[in-house]
């Protein structure tokens, strides 16, 4: 009699779920689908560094979201200080707009707005010191 009353409660032997009847195809609500949209281009724009006029039309190229190589006389050689106060004008109002200002090589500047990240690879000790005994064994060769 317990062991019944046990059954009863848990439902054992008797199927509790109930299926719903099918839906007919009509009653189906169709969902809209929602379209993919087109991302936004990035812009690069090259252009030469050569005077403040040049760091104005730079201004406003990373205003506008583009990401600019400035060409630029050789910074360490070329520069006079007329030259070293157009680029500091042009990082300070860089700056000033979130954007960033890198040098990538003695000729050329990245300058990026303030959406854009630049993070710079450091290698592990490791791999220095294999590159360096790679490059010590290629030397004695």
């Amino acid at each position: 009699m317990v062991l019944e009353k046990l059954k009863e409660i848990l439902g054992v032997g008797k199927p509790n779920i109930k299926q719903p009847a099918p839906l007919s195809i009509e009653e189906y609500v169709e969902l809209p689908i929602a379209s993919v949209e087109e991302e936004k281009p990035i812009r690069i724009k090259v252009c030469d560094l050569n005077d403040e006029k040049d760091a104005v039309n730079i201004i406003v190229m990373i205003e506008a979201g583009y990401l600019v190589i400035a060409n630029t006389p050789h910074l360490e050689r070329d520069i006079d200080e007329d030259y070293a106060a157009i680029l500091s004008k042009l990082k300070n109002e860089v700056a000033k707009i979130g954007g960033k200002m890198v040098r990538l090589c003695e000729t050329k500047l990245l300058i990026v707005p303030k959406n854009i990240v630049i993070e710079k690879i450091i290698k592990e000790e490791k791999e220095k010191k294999d590159e360096k005994k790679e490059n010590n064994d290629n030397k004695d060769k």
